[in-house]
């Protein structure tokens, strides 16, 4: 009986990782490509490479509207059913963005598990400081807490106006779309 539900486990386990290994990461990503463009956003230039368990994308141009708007240096997506994950690393905005909020950003973490289907994490760090927070799937409202740099705080006043202040000295940002 041991026996049994050792091998009933062994195959649900190697099914599970079979599964995750050839999930078809490339075309999920053209595909996501493609909605972006119904909001105006193209991704360029870049190059895509399936590791098996990740998807790892390199030298990324972005395009809004046709303006040159970032450029991402990898993005690293893990689709594992229980937990999806997506990280941007080194994120240079355009340098208009300069006169609103510094434009690097180190890193953007996107996470989604189903043990909390209703919740997509978010955080992220860079020269604007740290922000965390999620996005309420069913009722659409993002919500993030930034706790902003040395330089955000001395240079974007303007835009750190535009932010809630909260009493431990944080900021946030809620936004229903």
């Amino acid at each position: 009986m041991v026996k049994k539900l050792s091998m009933f486990f062994a195959y649900v386990i190697f099914f599970i990782l079979a599964l995750m290994y050839f999930t078809p990461k490339v075309s999920l990503y053209y595909m996501l490509e493609k909605e972006l463009t119904n909001y105006e956003v193209v991704l360029s230039d870049e190059s895509v490479n399936d590791s098996g368990f990740a998807l790892h994308v390199e030298s990324v141009n972005v395009y809004v509207k046709g303006i040159d708007s970032a450029n991402v240096e990898s993005i690293t997506l893990k689709v594992f059913g229980l937990y999806n994950s997506l990280v941007v690393e080194n994120i240079r905005l355009s340098s208009v963005a300069s006169n609103f909020i510094p434009i690097n950003i180190s890193e953007v973490s996107i996470s989604y598990s189903i043990f909390d289907p209703l919740h997509v994490k978010i955080s992220g760090s860079g020269g604007f400081g740290e922000a965390s927070g999620s996005v309420h799937v069913l009722d659409r409202i993002l919500n993030i807490k930034i706790t902003p740099s040395n330089e955000m705080q001395k240079k974007y006043r303007n835009s750190i106006s535009k932010l809630t202040k909260n009493e431990d000295g944080s900021y946030s940002y809620v936004k229903t779309f």
